[in-house]
């Protein structure tokens, strides 16, 4: 995590950058780059988001949805690489599978893949495969949402409930020090 985190690029150097400066003033919003249990948990659903969404284009996406929801960019961008080149076939065939028991689609193979036209491949493949993509993207996201609080709040819990046990030893034997 250490080595991902040194190669990103910090805040200051993107509001460096030539092509950014015109926007600079804006992407300098706090919550844009602090991570809280809310941002990061935005950055995360919306990054899911646009890495199933769309084939190629993600981070751009996924930055401009966590600008303008307030979530963290960073996180945002990262969460696109949930589809890569190793994750894309399954993805995909996952879509088109949902999407094609979602819709009840029938493949309607003519036996020629070659003779077929553009509307019946559109019919298909595309419309089962966009179904499925859109119905993976909105399950993934809210699952990536609620993932983020939970774990984000049972971190905490664990935190207090060791740091209330430290004072709790320490209080006790001070008591017993005390005693003798």
């Amino acid at each position: 995590m250490r080595w991902i985190v040194s190669k990103l690029p910090d805040r200051d150097s993107l509001l460096a950058n030539r092509w950014l400066r015109p926007f600079a003033h804006r992407l300098s919003h706090p919550l844009l780059w602090h991570l809280n249990r809310r941002s990061a948990a935005r950055g995360l659903a919306l990054g899911l988001f646009a890495g199933l969404i769309l084939p190629f284009g993600q981070i751009v996406l996924a930055a401009l949805l966590a600008f303008s929801a307030r979530a963290n960019i960073i996180v945002a961008a990262s969460a696109t690489f949930v589809t890569n080149p190793l994750t894309f076939p399954p993805i995909y065939f996952a879509a088109y599978w949902l999407g094609r028991n979602v819709t009840g689609a029938a493949s309607t193979d003519s036996g020629h893949a070659h003779a077929r036209s553009a509307v019946t491949w559109l019919l298909d493949v595309a419309a089962p495969t966009v179904t499925g993509l859109v119905l993976l993207a909105l399950a993934t996201s809210t699952l990536g949402y609620a993932l983020v609080h939970i774990c984000w709040r049972w971190r905490v819990s664990r935190r207090w409930s060791r740091r209330l046990n430290s004072r709790r030893l320490a209080t006790e034997s001070v008591d017993i020090a005390s005693l003798n």
